[in-house]
């Protein structure tokens, strides 16, 4: 229950709010449109419409019938997204001197809802939320009884009737009412830094639910707006596929242009000259009734496969007709081609207004420079998403730590990586093999090396951190034995051969530094096996 003073101001909010602001309604209409782009969620009712002058109603009823949504063209445009997640880098920290309270507070993050992870359920979640509930919020609830309980919620801007933030926090947020029809009463919820409050409207008259309303320990309202970007001068927020929604709604208006043109004229069309009825011989009539055959036409209708067309023997000076007496009349093939390649123009423009470059395999850069360059927009577009997806985290972890007893001491921040593998790794291992070619310093193979392995191994973290302590061992790791003896001798040229060994021997599950004195320790025991100045056995 709360105390009086906060039930009033609780209420004074609900009657600053009996009609929806002008913003939630825009906000609403902005979700739903996105809703039809991004997930195809009621496509055709609300991006489909008759195009005056051009449709008549049948075919404006096919078009909208037959139209196909666009998920896929967005799936394609931000599938890079998910780079923010598999990132290298970043770090996590959990710090407090009680032991017990650490392991409870990883054990909410490690099983923070369906036994998913805070950055599992946001990998999940939260790019399909920010593109089309941009103005949503991640909002924390948690129960007492039977068990203590914390689990984040989402609620849309469709079921809030106000807010106040500042940043992508709340001063207060009051939600849709409750109507209970038959009683004749709402039921408004309200929650601000201090109380959460289910007060009953009947009558005009407002009243505390005193078993749903209590004073939380948050110290701020449990929750975060999904989007970073706000509309200057105003609560609403921008979704990061907004720029690109004009030109998705042309391409969505375009392929449904396409479709129906298919529909309609996509069949080639079978032609043939009229032949007379061979039963009614093209009067007919058979015995005085109409012909079954003909339908009383007197002309012939589908052939049947065993049919034989009879045509007269020309007489000389007559046209010969055959073998032209029938055939197709196929559809327009270069405007169809020409609608194909509008779509295809149209999804790079959104790919590039999206990315800042065009889509990989359209690139005609061939140097690993090129390609280098081509993905540095990408990087900075991720760098942006990873900074929200960050902020987001930590503070859904904060809530977490703020309302689990005797957890207000812990610190806790979650860095995401910063280090971005775009191109996939057959690509990052041909530049690698180009850059040794043309004698790059090595502090470029290194990178490109390291890259190389991260992307390979990228849904398998165990091997790629084998890969990359591998990596980070090995001699001379760019060069082959013949140019390590020449430049340096045989006793260095001899540790590649011996760390081949070394390798295949070893606990590669190791620290990085252990295995660095161990083989430091192989070498010396086993340099003795190589005459100076003799080049060693290559692989």
């Amino acid at each position: 229950m709360v105390n009086e003073n906060q039930f009033n101001r609780a209420v004074d909010v609900i009657k600053n709010n009996e009609i929806v602001p002008i913003w939630v309604s825009e906000s609403r209409d902005k979700s739903r449109e996105l809703k039809a782009l991004v997930t195809g969620e009621n496509f055709s009712e609300v991006l489909i419409h008759n195009i005056e002058h051009l449709h008549v109603n049948d075919r404006a009823l096919a078009r909208k019938k037959y139209s196909k949504d666009i998920r896929d063209l967005y799936y394609r445009t931000y599938k890079n997204r998910q780079n923010v997640f598999e990132a290298v880098g970043g770090s996590e920290l959990v710090k407090t001197e009680n032991e017990a309270i650490r392991l409870e507070v990883e054990n909410y993050i490690k099983n923070f809802k369906g036994n998913k992870s805070v950055d599992q359920y946001l990998s999940d979640y939260l790019f399909r939320l920010w593109d089309t509930e941009p103005n949503g919020l991640l909002f924390i609830e948690y129960v007492s009884q039977p068990e203590f309980r914390i689990y984040p919620t989402f609620k849309s801007i469709n079921d809030i009737r106000n807010y106040k933030s500042y940043g992508q926090k709340l001063d207060f947020v009051l939600f849709e009412p409750v109507l209970d029809q038959k009683e004749g009463f709402k039921l408004w919820r309200y929650v601000d830094s201090e109380i959460d409050v289910l007060v009953k409207e009947q009558n005009g008259i407002y009243s505390q639910v005193a078993e749903k309303s209590f004073q939380h320990n948050f110290k701020t309202v449990p929750a975060v707006i999904i989007s970073n970007v706000q509309v200057i001068g105003c609560e609403k927020r921008v979704s990061p596929v907004e720029q690109v929604s004009e030109l998705a709604k042309d391409y969505a208006r375009d392929k449904s242009v396409l479709t129906i043109y298919k529909f309609l004229n996509g069949f080639p069309i079978h032609w043939r000259y009229t032949q007379q009825c061979r039963i009614c011989s093209g009067t007919g009539k058979k015995d005085n009734k109409t012909c079954t055959v003909c339908h009383g036409k007197g002309i012939m209708g589908k052939n049947d496969v065993t049919d034989m067309v009879s045509i007269t023997k020309p007489r000389e000076g007559d046209p010969v007709i055959t073998p032209n007496i029938a055939g197709y009349v196929s559809p327009d093939l270069d405007t169809w081609k020409q609608y194909n390649e509008d779509l295809k123009i149209k999804e790079e423009l959104i790919y590039h207004t999206a990315w800042g470059t065009l889509p990989n395999q359209n690139q005609n850069n061939e140097t690993a420079t090129g390609r280098f360059i081509d993905t540095q927009p990408i990087t900075n577009e991720l760098g942006m998403y990873s900074s929200n997806v960050e902020y987001i985290h930590n503070e859904l972890v904060k809530f977490v730590i703020a309302i689990i007893p005797k957890a207000s001491q812990v610190i806790y921040y979650k860095s995401y990586g910063r280090r971005f593998i775009i191109e996939n790794a057959d690509t990052i291992l041909k530049r690698y093999d180009e850059s040794k070619t043309l004698g790059s310093p090595t502090v470029v193979l290194d990178r490109l090396l390291n890259e190389f392995i991260v992307a390979k191994y990228k849904t398998d973290t165990l091997m790629m951190n084998v890969m990359l302590k591998k990596a980070k061992l090995e001699p001379y790791i760019h060069y082959d034995i013949k140019d390590v003896f020449d430049m340096f001798g045989a006793y260095e040229a001899s540790k590649k051969v011996m760390f081949h060994d070394f390798w295949e021997n070893t606990d590669t599950s190791l620290p990085y530094e252990q295995l660095q004195i161990q083989l430091n320790t192989y070498y010396e025991s086993n340099k003795s096996n190589f005459i100076s100045g003799q080049v060693p056995p290559t692989n």
